[in-house]
């Protein structure tokens, strides 16, 4: 059926077809690793939109949380004046006032809010307000000697400066 002339026309397109296949093979091979790469390197923007998404919603929580929390400060400051005014009584209303402001105080801690200890400190410009240096010689120069206006930490980070009194060399 075939002569010498056709299985050599039968061999060259065989290898010629072969060639073709793995041109193609080959081509699409590219193609798999380009899609491959594309994918994931889309999965990786998305989880990392995802991230940023997630930190800005919980920056946002913490923003509106703080600035609640720094209003309703000032009125941990005006209970703090009544009681200090009202000490010198037993009035049962001052008792009672003296009560509402250490339960407010506990709430506050339960969402991380708690004041700082400021007196008998060193000055810190990052935690404290220096609002007067008073001359003393019975403590050392640079300590806290007052608090006008207590500081607050919101979870170990500072959320109100504390306004105090420093102590400095008698001249």
């Amino acid at each position: 059926m075939f002569d010498k002339n056709d299985k050599d026309v039968v061999s060259e397109a065989s290898a010629d077809d072969r060639s073709s296949v793995e041109e193609k093979i080959a081509e699409i091979e590219q193609m798999l690793g380009t899609t491959r790469d594309q994918l994931l390197r889309r999965t990786a923007e998305l989880e990392n939109m995802r991230r940023r998404h997630q930190q800005e919603r919980e920056q946002l929580t913490f923003e509106a949380n703080k600035r609640l929390i720094l209003d309703l400060l000032g009125i941990a400051d005006d209970l703090e004046r009544t009681i200090e005014h009202a000490s010198e009584s037993n009035d049962p209303l001052a008792q009672g006032i003296e009560l509402i402001y250490k339960s407010f105080l506990k709430t506050l801690e339960r969402y991380g809010v708690r004041p700082m200890q400021t007196v008998d400190e060193p000055f810190d410009p990052m935690k404290h307000d220096a609002l007067l240096e008073e001359p003393r010689d019975d403590v050392a120069p640079g300590l806290v000697t007052r608090e006008i206006q207590r500081g607050y930490l919101l979870n170990d980070a500072i959320l109100r400066h504390a306004k105090v009194f420093v102590s400095k060399a008698v001249e």
